[in-house]
């Protein structure tokens, strides 16, 4: 069981003291933004469980409203909020709370809870309502959906009919950026293409199929299974070593890899070198998501671009709507994305 991550590890990992560290998680007025801001990151990417984020200004004005002034993000604790894709989400989600006068507290749900079934304790204190990123199993998706609180959902798990979810849904365009890659990579003449993602896990993952599986009926070309990864895997697909294991397993390499994000395709370019295929020479690879760490390719990547600042805040601004009128109908939000061409996909 690994060790519980302390105040006085991150002051040691950021050479600030204890004190400055703590009144840096609890929001004092005497900390600067900037330092605030680096505390809170590295405390999340180093996965601190007591985070809480005070965001509102003054606590006794929040209560002296006689309402609820807190708002919760919900997410799994294996998700890294430390870097990349998820920290700028959490930024837009914080940035608009602050600005809102709310206060924010997140709860990172490990595995054996969600098996469990067991909600977070901050969800039965007093809070004006919660945001959920990350998808959820579809039992644990229900348990979220049951509770009272005005909700909004950043990603949601396959199996929820978004017709029938008490819920507000923000996240992006899939399908359609996937089909044009895929159409893409058939116009420079690969006609074996593979998929890997696990489609079972998030509704962005299986739209991104779905997205792959009309590129090739619209091409009146047969999708090669045998070069697809895209069944439950008990290692994750975010982990080099599952997808290397999953790789190994292929009967055949296809000429083309389509991952449903970028940190697959990273996993899967670092594959390929390690077996003597080079990227694009031998092997086309592309991704989703355009994160920071594809810039140390050496070659840019092919991949689908979005703003997921902006996402953080627009889910956000989605609960805020939620939360003053409660009774207007639910609403599903797509944010536009943008295909991005890189050196990653070439010509057979």
């Amino acid at each position: 069981m690994s060790r519980k991550i302390t105040t006085s590890d991150i002051s040691l990992a950021l050479g600030l003291s204890r004190n400055t560290v703590s009144k840096a998680l609890n929001g004092h007025p005497s900390i600067t933004v900037e330092t605030r801001k680096r505390v809170v990151d590295h405390a999340i990417a180093m996965g601190y469980k007591k985070l809480k984020l005070s965001v509102s200004g003054s606590t006794a004005a929040s209560e002296s409203a006689g309402k609820a002034r807190s708002i919760a993000y919900i997410t799994k604790s294996q998700i890294n909020h430390g870097t990349g894709f998820w920290l700028n989400v959490l930024s837009g989600v914080e940035q608009m709370i602050s600005r809102n006068g709310y206060e924010m507290k997140l709860s990172f749900i490990k595995n054996e809870d969600i098996e469990a079934l067991e909600l977070p304790a901050l969800l039965a204190s007093d809070i004006a309502g919660f945001i959920v990123a990350g998808s959820f199993d579809k039992p644990y998706t229900e348990k979220l959906m049951a509770l009272p609180h005005p909700k909004v959902f950043i990603n949601i798990h396959p199996d929820t009919r978004l017709s029938d979810l008490p819920a507000d849904v923000v996240f992006m365009e899939n399908e359609d950026s996937i089909y044009q890659i895929t159409r893409h990579l058939m116009n420079l003449g690969h006609t074996e293409i593979g998929f890997i993602g696990e489609i079972h896990s998030c509704r962005s993952f299986m739209e991104r199929w779905f997205g792959f599986q009309r590129a090739h009926f619209d091409a009146d070309l047969p999708i090669q299974p045998s070069c697809c990864i895209t069944v439950p895997n008990a290692e994750s697909y975010q982990n080099y070593e599952g997808i290397a294991r999953s790789l190994m397993d292929l009967p055949k390499l296809p000429t083309a890899f389509v991952c449903a994000n970028d940190k697959i395709a990273l996993h899967v370019i670092k594959y390929l070198k390690e077996i003597g295929k080079a990227v694009p020479r031998d092997i086309a690879v592309t991704g989703f998501d355009q994160i920071s760490e594809a810039e140390f390719l050496g070659f840019t990547l092919t991949t689908v671009a979005l703003d997921e600042y902006q996402l953080g805040q627009r889910a956000t601004e989605q609960l805020l709507a939620r939360m003053s009128k409660p009774d207007r109908a639910y609403e599903t939000v797509r944010l536009a994305t943008k295909v991005v061409l890189g050196e990653s996909s070439s010509a057979r």
